[in-house]
């Protein structure tokens, strides 16, 4: 994808948002599935992500340097829901595999955390995201 301006990087993002979860109707996640609440920390951070650079892009197109939290955010909201569908469809499991991805996943998350905040992307009104949250890690859906 080229990407030349702040309007097409929201686009992108909101994009991934839809891709992971449909936002209309969107259900809370299932408090201790994991999976579920890393796809809603993707959706929203996505979704928030994309309505910054919404804003953003009223003020110019952005440089390739600013466009790039943005769009590694949308790059981490892809491959972490890919690997979602890998560990939670397998038809033979793999033990080892399986941990592995989870291993990449939660390091994925982490850094959507990390990009969020950078990006600044949360309204005042709505809580934290969770990503970085180590409680969460030992729970596998």
């Amino acid at each position: 994808m080229d990407v030349e301006s702040m309007d097409d990087v929201a686009d992108c993002l909101l994009s991934v948002a839809w891709n992971i979860f449909p936002l209309m109707g969107k259900p809370p996640a299932i408090p201790g599935n994991r999976t579920e609440e890393i796809r809603t920390l993707l959706v929203d951070a996505c979704h928030d992500a994309g309505m910054r650079a919404r804003e953003r892009a009223a003020h110019g197109t952005g440089t390739e340097e600013e466009r790039r939290p943005f769009l590694r955010l949308a790059e981490i909201g892809t491959d972490a829901n890919l690997f979602l569908g890998m560990v939670s469809g397998t038809l033979v499991a793999d033990p080892e595999r399986i941990r592995r991805r989870w291993a990449e996943i939660e390091t994925l998350v982490l850094e959507a955390g990390e990009l969020a905040a950078l990006i600044k992307g949360r309204p005042g009104n709505r809580p934290p995201l969770a990503a970085g949250d180590q409680s969460f890690s030992s729970v596998r859906s």
